[in-house]
């Protein structure tokens, strides 16, 4: 019946009906229906008859709790009660029930007994000095309510963890890793222990000191600082970040990079700082900055010439993926030759945002390596992946050619090498030539076309409208009339 009863709990995820209690009251009573006749002398009798009243009464307690209290706590507007209360509340009156029954039964004056022994009374409040310091400690946590189950506190002694229960004597704290940590009532209500309280999901601000090097504009720094926190997925864009200047160095300045997320664990901001370190190393490169270090010497040291192309790509190699990619491939090698060298190839970090879906842009990209994905928002601000893209494909031409915003957000997935090919790198190629921006527009359609599966009808349209929105932008480099 029981655990008929039991499995229909579990099936529509109400509390489980107690076992361990009613069980044990069974077997008892069982066990003493069982023995023999002759067993059962005058003087045996009350005791086993008085087990097995206390052991029912104790099974009857635990499921009329289990009836009133943890059963309907599966409705929305039904107040469940604190853990520690119920359980101090049983306790009372499971003592009360013992010290009747006894009394009655078993013609034990309990209460009597130890209000007439001075010295028992001493020695049992001796003997539980400790564990009352615990109990009284426990209910003043539950009724004060610093912190819950599901909170991540730590401590002033350097303990932390998620808190997994608070119960008469003790809390039990889950360690991030994986430890369980037993902690008595009364060391966390020690008037001299500081705890810390952090909500299961933030969030909660962290701050990362950068130094950058003194040449690099402060608020050129800032700027770069809060685009790669923007950028990281573990960053809540809610508060939204924020940088500034935090202190000048011998060698560098420091700046203040605050975030939020939603992990209050150590080992949470560990993975979101390297995430960020790794990822302004990154961005520094690509804007041809490098990060600052002290150095001491007794003789003038020379500095290495910085490239404009930060990943080592020379103009001959770029000119070779100018004739790789669909919309240059058409170029002859004079018009490549005076392109390449304005192009640059750069690097990202994974995870980095290429481009942010609704921003504007004047940089048409070329994968040169690694991998990327594509996706875009749905409503609600949830993200849905549309693509995934291998070394060769191209994006961003919609925003260079025809001055739309980014119509998606492209992240990339491992290191990537990207090569930019600016707005402005195109002046020397359609200044005064209208007919190559007509023959751009035919590509860009055609690509458009491929995507889209767009009609000969359409697309001609679009080719039609692409140019015409082509001459506006280059209007004046082509000398065209909007």
């Amino acid at each position: 019946m029981l655990l008929a009863v039991r499995f229909v709990c579990r099936k529509r995820r109400l509390a489980a009906i107690p076992l361990r209690l009613p069980s044990l009251a069974i077997l008892t009573w069982l066990a003493i229906r069982s023995l023999p006749v002759a067993f059962l002398t005058p003087e045996l009798r009350p005791w086993l008859e008085t087990v097995l009243l206390l052991v029912r009464f104790y099974a009857i307690l635990q499921l009329v709790v289990w009836l009133t209290l943890d059963l309907p706590s599966a409705l929305p507007w039904w107040p469940r009660p604190a853990k520690i209360l119920r359980d101090l509340g049983m306790l009372i009156v499971a003592a009360f029930i013992t010290v009747v029954v006894l009394q009655e039964q078993a013609k034990i004056n309990v209460v009597g007994l130890v209000t007439t022994s001075a010295i028992l009374t001493a020695v049992i409040g001796l003997a539980a000095q400790e564990s009352l310091k615990d109990f009284f400690a426990g209910i003043v946590l539950q009724i004060d309510s610093p912190f819950q189950e599901g909170d991540f506190i730590t401590s002033g002694d350097g303990i932390e963890g998620w808190v997994i229960s608070l119960t008469l004597m003790s809390t039990r704290l889950q360690h991030v890793h994986g430890a369980l940590i037993t902690l008595p009532n009364s060391r966390l209500w020690n008037a001299d222990t500081e705890i810390l309280r952090f909500c299961p999901r933030g969030p909660i601000a962290r701050e990362i000191h950068v130094n950058l090097d003194m040449t690099l504009p402060p608020e050129r720094a800032t700027e770069i600082l809060i685009r790669v926190a923007r950028s990281n997925p573990l960053v809540l864009q809610t508060p939204e970040p924020t940088a500034f200047v935090y202190a000048y160095a011998d060698h560098a300045i420091t700046y203040e990079l605050e975030v939020w997320h939603e992990d209050p664990t150590d080992n949470g901001l560990d993975i979101l700082r390297g995430q960020l370190l790794a990822q302004i190393w990154y961005a520094l490169e690509r804007q041809g900055s490098k990060l600052p270090y002290p150095v001491r010497t007794l003789r003038p040291m020379r500095q290495p010439v910085s490239s404009k192309d930060a990943a080592g790509y020379d103009t001959q190699a770029r000119m070779d993926l100018l004739a790789q990619n669909v919309l240059f491939s058409h170029l002859s090698a004079e018009q490549l030759q005076q392109v390449a060298p304005l192009t640059r190839c750069v690097r990202f970090a994974a995870g980095e945002a290429v481009v942010i879906e609704g921003e504007e842009g004047d940089i048409l990209y070329q994968l040169v390596e690694g991998r990327i994905e594509v996706t875009k928002l749905l409503e609600g601000g949830l993200e849905r992946k549309v693509a995934e893209l291998e070394p060769g494909a191209i994006f961003g031409e919609m925003s260079v050619f025809r001055g739309e915003p980014r119509s998606a957000t492209v992240r990339t997935l491992q290191e990537c090498v990207l090569m930019e090919v600016e707005r402005d790198d195109l002046r020397v190629l359609l200044e005064g030539n209208p007919r190559l921006v007509e023959r751009l527009a035919e590509l860009v359609s055609d690509r458009r076309a491929s995507l889209s599966d767009l009609s000969r009808a359409k697309k001609e349209a679009h080719v039609n409208q692409l140019v015409q929105q082509m001459l506006k932008i280059f209007s004046g480099l082509t000398g065209a009339e909007s």
